[in-house]
């Protein structure tokens, strides 16, 4: 009688499930492992989201992997090989330093194989020093994996060029997905986005610009202030997103609206739960950040929503966006530029307009869906275990 094959496990481990593009992808690959006949486990210190890990009955380990404490660090060490011993996990994914430090030497004490994923391109400054060991020596850690995922062909780029290790034969760039199902402007409930206009009090008869972004400097708000200030065409924009911690950024942005005689051109918003109806009633989304974004979900997520895309153009964006095609593309602090491309397309006719839209659908459908990128990862894992 032929002998059953073992089901190969696989531990996913992340800081917290509160919230997140990092979370949402670990909650996805989850799912896909468990269809494709793996057991999924993922360990965080917990979050709102291990409800949708409950509701796909796959199991949640609670353990505090967030603390960059160096004692608790050390103590998980021990927590997490037994959690490797007891499961009979074979593959260990992780996607933070501070875990990565524990998982390293739990892997090391059992010969479990070991995979990072490097979201960003984490600071090496410190005070007056540009490079500082210590910091280079902490991050170093998630290039120790038997294999490494990067999120984009910048941060693989960032990573060849300050860290010397022998590392690129086991690198592999699998840039995020978004989900074609969610973000499909055709799919979405119009009552959803009639009561998310009533609920921002939105004028009806003009083009709505939307800028999804946290509340930080290097996001481009003032940047994008200062280029609406000169666009000629009639337009109204909402910025949307948290300002936990960015209280006075916030502040500072509403007195630079005002003084800009922006007051009823311009609506800050906070965090929003259905950023599907944002989209669907925006005529066209920006993002201009003033720094490179390790990836950058909005651009994907727009362009899923047959939306016109416009970014700074830096980091991910170089990679997600067709330029004068699904989108356009601007030098960062080039305010001329900025307000001359957002006069364009709010110019545009809109059969010009629809056009862009299907061909940023498109552009996603085929190079960056969820589907592809857990395919992606899934045969990372099956790498490691032939």
């Amino acid at each position: 009688m032929d002998k059953i094959p073992q089901q190969k496990v696989v531990l996913q481990i992340i800081p917290s499930l509160e919230s997140g593009g990092v979370e949402r992808g670990t909650i996805d690959i989850a799912k896909t492992l468990k269809n494709a006949g793996f057991r999924p486990i993922v360990m965080s210190r917990g979050g709102i989201m291990v409800y949708d890990l409950k509701e796909a009955k796959i199991e949640h380990i609670n353990l505090n992997v967030k603390s960059k404490n160096p004692f608790t660090i050390f103590q998980n060490i021990n927590k997490i090989q037994k959690v490797l011993e007891d499961n009979a996990v074979d593959i260990v994914h992780v996607r933070s330093r501070a875990p990565m430090w524990s998982a390293y030497f739990a892997c090391k004490n059992t010969k479990t194989k070991l995979v990072s994923t490097i979201h960003g391109t984490y600071s090496l400054n410190f005070l007056f020093w540009q490079v500082f060991p210590l910091k280079k020596l902490y991050n170093a850690m998630m290039l120790k994996a038997d294999q490494i995922i990067v999120v984009s062909n910048y941060i693989k780029n960032y990573l060849l060029k300050y860290y010397k290790d022998d590392f690129e034969s086991k690198l592999d760039v699998i840039q995020r997905g978004v989900d074609l199902k969610y973000f499909n402007c055709e799919k979405i409930s119009k009552n959803r986005v009639i009561d998310l206009v009533k609920n921002w009090n939105l004028p009806e008869d003009k083009k709505i610009i939307l800028m999804p972004a946290r509340f930080t400097s290097w996001k481009g708000h003032e940047f994008l202030i200062d280029a609406l200030a000169k666009v000629k065409n009639d337009f109204f924009c909402v910025m949307v997103g948290s300002d936990h911690g960015h209280k006075k950024f916030r502040k500072k942005l509403e007195q630079k609206i005002v003084r800009e005689n922006l007051a009823g051109k311009i609506r800050i918003v906070g965090p929003c739960r259905d950023m599907q109806s944002a989209y669907y009633l925006s005529h066209f989304v920006v993002a201009p950040s003033l720094r490179p974004e390790a990836f950058g979900r909005i651009a994907i997520e727009a362009q899923s929503s047959s939306k016109i895309i416009i970014a700074t153009k830096i980091g991910g964006a170089l990679e997600t966006i067709i330029d004068k095609e699904t989108g356009y593309l601007v030098e960062p602090h080039d305010v001329n530029a900025l307000a001359n491309v957002i006069d364009l397309v709010l110019e545009m006719p809109k059969e010009q307009a629809d056009k862009m839209g299907m061909a940023g659908r498109k552009n996603i459908e085929e190079n960056f869906s969820n589907d592809l990128m857990c395919q992606k990862t899934l045969e990372v894992y099956q790498k490691l275990l032939n």
